[in-house]
C-alpha cells in the first residue's frame, strides 16, 4: 500500500490516534522505502514540534513505574494537559520478541480520551529507549500531546539516552535500595533531575523516609545536570496517590 506522508502528517495535527499510530508504525520500520517516507513525514511536522513538557522516567523492575505513571498521568492531565507515554519494553535476547504489556498496567489511563500510550519493544537498543523514540515524541508532540512521558526498560549505566532527549529526568527507587555511596557510584544517578523513593506506604514507610535521608545526603556529593537546579529526592506512593501533586509542581518550576 502507497503511504501519503502529506494525509498522514494531515490527519496526525488533526489528532486523528489511527494516523499517530501509522505515523509511528512507518518511523519505526527499518524498509527503504518506509525510511524514505518516514523522512518526509518528520519533515512535514516539525513546525509543529518542540511544545512539550518531556518527560524520563526510569527505575528497576518491581519500583513500580507503570503504577506511577498511571497516578501521576491522571493528575497531568486533571490539570488540563494532554499526555502521550511512550512505553518501552524489554526484548527477548532469545526470542526477539516483547511482551508490550504496559496498557495493561495502566487500565485508567489507557481509556482516557486525553492519554495515548504508545508501547515499543527496545531492540537491541541500549540507552533504555527504542531506536526511533525521539521521532516518535516529535508526532506525538504534532499531536497536540503537550506532557510526554518516556518510560525506560530497567535501569543502568546504558540508560542515558531518554536524560538528553527529555526536559526533566525522573528515577524511581524502592526503599531500602541503598546507602549513600551505592548511591553515588550509580551512572544514572548523575542524570536524575528529581529521585523518587517510591512505596513509602505501610510497613515500608520508615523505610523509605531512611532512604529518602540518605540520597538527600548523596546528592550533595554529585555534580547536577544544571547550575540552576538542585536535584531533590521525595517520597511517594504511587498506589495511594500521595506526593503526585507535589511532584508535578516540581515539574512545572
Amino acid at each position: 500500500m502507497q503511504i501519503n506522508p502529506q494525509e498522514l502528517a494531515e490527519g496526525i495535527r488533526s489528532g486523528d490516534r489511527r494516523a499517530l499510530a501509522k505515523g509511528i508504525t512507518l518511523v519505526e520500520s527499518t524498509r527503504a522505502d518506509h525510511r524514505e517516507a518516514a523522512a518526509r513525514l518528520l519533515e512535514l511536522i516539525m513546525p509543529y514540534t518542540g511544545n512539550s513538557i518531556r518527560l524520563g522516567i526510569s527505575g528497576v523492575p518491581g519500583v513500580g513505574k507503570s503504577t506511577f505513571i498511571e497516578s501521576f498521568g491522571n493528575h497531568v492531565i486533571s490539570q488540563g494537559h494532554r499526555l502521550a507515554v511512550l512505553a518501552v519494553d524489554p526484548t527477548s535476547a532469545l526470542s526477539g520478541g516483547s511482551i508490550l504489556g504496559d496498557k495493561t498496567r495502566m487500565e485508567t489511563l489507557a481509556r482516557h480520551p486525553d492519554a495515548y500510550i504508545r508501547p515499543s519493544p527496545a531492540g537491541q537498543t541500549l540507552g533504555g529507549v527504542t531506536r526511533r523514540t525521539r521521532e516518535t515524541l516529535l508526532l506525538c508532540e504534532a499531536a497536540g500531546f503537550d506532557v510526554i512521558i518516556v518510560e525506560t526498560v530497567g535501569v543502568g549505566q546504558s540508560e542515558t539516552a531518554v536524560a538528553q532527549m527529555t526536559d526533566m529526568f525522573l528515577l524511581l527507587l524502592l526503599p531500602g535500595g541503598g546507602d549513600e555511596l551505592q548511591g553515588i557510584k550509580r551512572g544514572i544517578m548523575e542524570l536524575a533531575d528529581l529521585i523518587l523513593v517510591n512505596k513509602a506506604d505501610g510497613d515500608q514507610q520508615s523505610a523509605a523516609n531512611r532512604t529518602v535521608a540518605d540520597y538527600r545526603m548523596a546528592v550533595h556529593f554529585l555534580h547536577p545536570r544544571s547550575r540552576h537546579w538542585q536535584v531533590q529526592v521525595e517520597p511517594l506512593s504511587a498506589l495511594q496517590g500521595d506526593g503526585v501533586q507535589k511532584i508535578w509542581q516540581t515539574v512545572e518550576e
